[in-house]
């Protein structure tokens, strides 16, 4: 779990290193751009598997905001992989639908930007149980909140 509390460090500081850069900062996004970011790491015998969604301005942002801060992210963490899966105007339904809050089987992270130099997004951890997804979330919100201004909220698992 020390890892996986490595990767939570590593995602805040990411992020927030970033969240500053003020080329391109609209008020409202009009015509979102997704970004798609992964990183996938193991725990043990576990893979976990992140998955960041964000709502950027335009192609450009999206792709300046990864080469310049989510590479931070898996630099501290030999056994993470991280890619940026797309940066395009559409994002499929079963992902979209994150950003309606809309309760999924694993817990994710919902931020919702409080200022025109912060992102819209949503932070899924797949491979942890309910229990764990739920704590690792609470941690990554508490993180959040110190440095983010918007609303930040773990959006709870199903538990079927």
């Amino acid at each position: 779990m020390k890892k996986l509390a490595l990767l939570i460090v590593l995602a805040v500081a990411g992020y927030f290193a970033y969240s500053r850069f003020q080329a391109g900062n609209p008020e409202r996004i009009e015509n979102p751009v997704y970004a798609e970011l992964r990183v996938d790491t193991k725990v043990g015998s576990r893979e976990l598997n992140l998955v960041l969604f964000g709502e950027m301005v335009d192609d450009v942002d999206c792709r300046q905001r990864f080469d310049r801060a989510w590479n931070k992210l898996v630099e501290g963490c030999a056994d993470c992989s991280m890619r940026l899966s797309s940066c395009r105007t559409d994002l499929e339904p079963r992902y979209r639908r994150l950003f309606d809050d809309t309760v999924i089987h694993a817990t994710y992270l919902s931020f919702t930007k409080g200022s025109r130099y912060e992102r819209n997004g949503r932070m899924v951890v797949y491979g942890l149980t309910n229990d764990e997804g739920d704590a690792f979330c609470d941690s990554l919100r508490q993180q959040f909140q110190t440095r983010y201004t918007g609303q930040v909220a773990c959006i709870r698992g199903r538990r079927d």
